[in-house]
């Protein structure tokens, strides 16, 4: 099913907030027990310390961790930019379901190479609360943001 209009202006609101490179994130959607993912794994079990870890867990929950994300993207790719497809919406257990394809697109830092990266996305809602964003990237292209990200 189509996803609704409320939902719809706030995923575009948070490609907005990215594209215009500023860390003004809407007030309430994100908790700081939100979990973001890559490719299904937890930003927390991806730095190398234990995941229950209060640093780790303060880095990559909640407007931290979108923070933390978005500026590594934007270090790798200085003239990202994002554009969504169509969204849908379902529900699972209470929780709003969105999922959606965005198309992200820029140049790598350090070559100039452009790249663009197809990311499938599934939010899951509690109410207006974000309880995680696991964001699909395939394998190729994420081993040259990767690389990118550490280029000076």
């Amino acid at each position: 099913m189509a996803a609704s209009s409320r939902v719809t202006a706030l995923i575009d609101e948070l490609i907005d907030v990215f594209n215009r490179r500023v860390l003004d994130l809407p007030d309430g959607v994100f908790t700081r027990h939100t979990q973001l993912m890559l490719n299904g794994v937890p930003f927390e079990q991806m730095l190398g310390r234990p995941p229950d870890d209060p640093l780790v867990l303060m880095l990559t929950r909640g407007v931290a961790g979108v923070r933390f994300t978005a500026k590594a993207i934007q270090h790798a790719m200085p003239d990202a930019d994002l554009q969504r497809g169509d969204l849908d919406e379902a529900s699972d257990d209470g929780n709003l379901i969105v999922t959606g394809k965005c198309w992200m697109s820029g140049h790598l830092r350090g070559v100039g190479d452009r790249a663009d990266v197809l990311v499938d996305f599934k939010v899951r809602f509690r109410g207006a609360t974000v309880v995680n964003i696991d964001a699909l990237i395939d394998p190729q292209s994420l081993e040259r943001l990767q690389e990118a990200r550490l280029r000076p």
